[in-house]
């Protein structure tokens, strides 16, 4: 069954904005690298902390799992392409998927107490480069006006919806920050 155009430029949207980081055009080692600098800089984690330490730890055990699966040449590198054909099964959450997933939460959750806010998730986003009025609506459409408590659970959720769905509607595809797809 072919990907839908909606589900496949939400796979191309975090590809460019969360795993590109280096804007290559490919996703490399390097890039995971330079996203362990981000988010210890976000988190004000020092090299050589112990958070530091994990943070790359789990990147890397990423870009390892992702090297694996994808590249099919010498040169390491991971196009838009062999990305997108890691979500083809969007019934199961895979190991390497949910180190993804757990990485972002807690990335998100700033205060560290299991529930993402809606500054928390601003900032975040700002830091990735995305407009804090846009990653704001997101966040109040998918915790309905902050009603819901976005929780590790509903983050679950949303990641299924976000990874895939084909429908417009579903909460999940405002996680990322981005309002619209179609454009």
């Amino acid at each position: 069954m072919a990907m839908s155009d909606f589900r496949l430029a939400k796979l191309l949207y975090v590809f460019e904005r969360f795993f590109d980081t280096d804007k290559s055009g490919t996703i490399e080692k390097d890039d995971f690298v330079l996203a362990v600098a981000q988010l210890c800089k976000i988190r004000g984690w020092p090299v050589g902390d112990a958070k530091y330490e994990k943070a790359s730890t789990q990147f890397m055990t990423m870009w390892d799992v992702l090297r694996k699966r994808c590249y099919k040449e010498d040169d390491e590198k991971i196009s838009p392409e062999e990305f997108c054909q890691l979500w083809r099964n969007p019934d199961k959450v895979e190991d390497w998927e949910r180190t993804y997933m757990e990485i972002m939460f807690d990335l998100q959750d700033t205060s560290g107490d299991n529930v993402i806010d809606e500054d928390e998730f601003v900032g975040v986003c700002e830091s990735y480069g995305i407009n804090s009025s846009e990653s704001r609506a997101a966040f109040q459409t998918f915790s309905h006006r902050g009603r819901v408590n976005v929780d590790k659970k509903y983050y679950e959720k949303m990641w299924r919806e976000y990874f895939g769905s084909d429908n417009p509607a579903d909460m999940g595809n405002f996680m990322f920050g981005k309002t619209s797809f179609g454009d």
